[in-house]
């Protein structure tokens, strides 16, 4: 790794920055398991400073946001099994975005959102294809989706 790198975090680490940011954080810690890398940094008013949490082998970093300046995240995390994931998710709260089904990229996914507004997609991996076959897998899906909109309007 190098020495410019945190030996703690990838080349890319996701940040969430939303009001109530610790109800994120233990929202995360219930669905994903998610493990805090340290006690959380608080500010001298209470607030939220940073934490920052490991889920399998990535970290993402919480902060409570400046006034008016929330960023809900979009956050893809691969797991064992997407759909025990989601109904862990919607037990806890969770409101459901789509159920996790097979997709023409070879994944079974799908998402959810937190009480927060952060949508969580979840992913087991099924299969490795090829970049011809996730292509014509694409085409078959946008005719579908045009047959659809066509049926419905």
């Amino acid at each position: 790794m190098p020495q410019w790198q945190s030996p703690r975090r990838a080349t890319v680490t996701p940040v969430i920055m939303v009001k109530d940011v610790m109800k994120t954080i233990e929202f995360a810690k219930d669905v994903f398991d998610g493990e805090l890398v340290d006690p959380p940094l608080m500010r001298s008013n209470g607030e939220l400073w940073n934490a920052e949490m490991r889920i399998g082998d990535s970290t993402i970093m919480f902060n409570a946001p400046p006034t008016g300046h929330e960023i809900r995240g979009f956050i893809y995390v691969h797991v064992p099994d997407a759909d025990a994931t989601s109904k862990k998710a919607l037990d806890a709260g969770a409101q459901p975005v789509m159920e996790p089904s097979e997709q023409f990229y070879g994944e079974y996914d799908g998402g959810f959102q937190d009480g927060q507004g952060n949508i969580w997609w979840v992913s087991t991996h099924r299969q490795v294809l090829s970049p011809e076959e996730i292509e014509k897998g694409a085409r078959a899906f946008e005719e579908k989706m045009a047959d659809m909109q066509k049926q419905s309007g």
